[in-house]
């Protein structure tokens, strides 16, 4: 502004000078005159500054927003081809669900045998109290293979009523007399049991922990059966939807105890929505620690979607000796705990002689599990459960 100001007071002192001596010029000067009004007129103006031009305004792309993940329902009936009925997981080749579920009994004790192979390529695992504080598994393998799957053990009474409700074939080591006959009264043709390499094979000297199973050869072995009816079968009956469920309280872990020095324990994990699992490990002075859980076959520390907790009455069949039980879940219903995205659900477990076992809340409606692949743990019903600190819970094995 001060600029303008003396810009113009200078201009009017120049023209004033100029008009002051073009009064006693000649009509020769004043030509020359008016030259010289406009030469600095002109300059006067010139020199002016130039107004510096205002920033140019820069648009600030708005932030890309992370898409809702699809919500992912399906059960009880009408799976799509492409999907499995035992985790709610599309398969990349729909073909594998053309056969029965394929099962491999497990071992978990000795220590020796462990870590276990091929479990994290299971649908489903079935732990149960096998007598004098040991457990064993059932996994069952649907949607995907694994090429070894095991140490492979032997049979128990459950595993026949396990196998029949989810109209899968059985691997096992052989049994104890009665038992055997039991397993092969109700399944027939359905039962894989030694060594039958590829099926199952011995991993070098015969030990109690040296056979495994490859599930892919086994479901070939069954289907060259004269009998064999190794087709798609009907497995609907389990819920499955990604968002859970109301009516949940905090279960961000929960351990199975199921004798001394025998425990699971399980932890949720927030980054990938699953729960990470634990096992019991002793030291040379018999001391307890947990370890992580890995699969022999990838090294990876086992994941499970779902964690549930079966209460179920166990009968002992040869008393003191403890050993040899009767888990009745064929034809039976009981209280269950179910434990997915960090929440845990006091549900009813219902098992019916072909389908799959089923989960309902207090309401009697449809619980839907976590598609996903799911760990079931049976246990007594008198079994003791504490929850301290809160969300931290554990359950103690009883059978009478």
């Amino acid at each position: 502004m001060k600029k303008r100001v003396f810009l113009s007071v200078s201009l009017l002192f120049i023209v004033g000078t100029l008009l002051t001596a073009c009064q006693t010029a000649t009509p020769t000067d004043a030509a020359g005159f008016n030259e010289t009004l406009a030469y600095y007129v002109a300059a006067t103006l010139t020199a002016q500054p130039t107004a510096t031009p205002l920033p140019t305004a820069t648009n600030t792309p708005a932030p890309t927003l992370t898409p809702t993940p699809a919500r992912v329902q399906y059960g009880p009936t009408n799976f799509p081809e492409d999907v499995d009925p035992l985790t709610g997981l599309k398969v990349s080749d729909a073909s594998i669900l053309d056969r029965r579920p394929v099962m491999v009994k497990v071992s978990n004790f000795p220590r020796e045998g462990r870590p276990h192979a091929g479990l994290s390529y299971a649908d489903i695992v079935f732990d149960y109290y096998t007598g004098e504080g040991a457990n064993r598994f059932v996994a069952l393998f649907y949607g995907q293979d694994a090429a070894q799957a095991g140490p492979v053990r032997s049979g128990r009474l459950i595993d026949r009523f396990l196998v029949n409700m989810y109209k899968g074939i059985l691997g096992m080591e052989y049994a104890y007399g009665p038992v055997y006959n039991s397993i092969v009264n109700m399944l027939g043709g359905r039962l894989i049991s030694g060594d039958h390499c590829p099926a199952i094979c011995s991993d070098g000297p015969q030990t109690e922990t040296s056979r495994f199973a490859n599930t892919a050869e086994m479901s070939k072995y069954y289907a060259s059966k004269q009998s064999a009816t190794n087709t798609k079968q009907n497995l609907d009956g389990m819920t499955f939807d990604s968002q859970a469920p109301s009516g949940g309280v905090d279960g961000h872990q929960v351990t199975m105890r199921y004798g001394k020095n025998n425990e699971a324990m399980w932890v949720y994990d927030e980054a990938s929505g699953k729960y990470l699992r634990y096992i019991d490990s002793v030291d040379a002075n018999n001391q307890m620690t947990m370890i992580p859980l890995v699969d022999r076959i990838n090294g990876n520390q086992l994941t499970f979607s779902n964690v549930v907790i079966i209460f179920a009455e166990i009968e002992t069949l040869n008393g003191t000796t403890d050993t040899l039980h009767e888990i009745h879940i064929s034809g039976f219903q009981g209280r269950a705990l179910i434990y997915r995205d960090g929440q845990m659900y006091d549900a009813t477990w219902k098992g019916v002689a072909d389908t799959p076992i089923t989960f309902y809340d207090q309401n009697g409606n449809a619980l839907p599990l976590k598609p996903g692949n799911t760990w079931m743990h049976f246990t007594g019903v008198s079994s003791r459960i504490v929850e301290d600190p809160a969300g931290v819970w554990k359950v103690t094995n009883y059978t009478p």
